[in-house]
């Protein structure tokens, strides 16, 4: 689990999350709560986890600015946020 002390929010970051459909709270919920994290590109992660409601996320965090100036101390600047599709076979998939 990455260790995750704070999110960094602005006005772009807030509205581009919404835009999927996703809240703010729901990002912060599996950021701080139980998740798994892969490293990405640029030194970006990817954030796995379950929000209350039960809906599966995944958050793309970043641990620099624009400028790649690193926030440090464990904060991050959430770039984008997507409810992970559950892919159901055959068999699984009610009539």
């Amino acid at each position: 689990m990455a260790r995750i002390n704070g999110l960094i929010w602005d006005e772009w970051n807030r509205n581009h999350i919404a835009e999927h459909k996703i809240s703010v709270e729901e990002v912060e919920e599996v950021c701080h709560g139980k998740h798994e994290a892969v490293e990405s590109y640029r030194k970006r992660i990817l954030v796995i986890g379950i929000t209350k409601k039960g809906r599966t996320l995944i958050v793309s965090l970043s641990p620099e600015d624009r400028n790649l100036q690193g926030y440090g101390k464990g904060l991050y600047y959430p770039i984008t946020a997507f409810e992970e599709e559950v892919k159901m076979n055959e068999k699984n998939k009610t009539k």
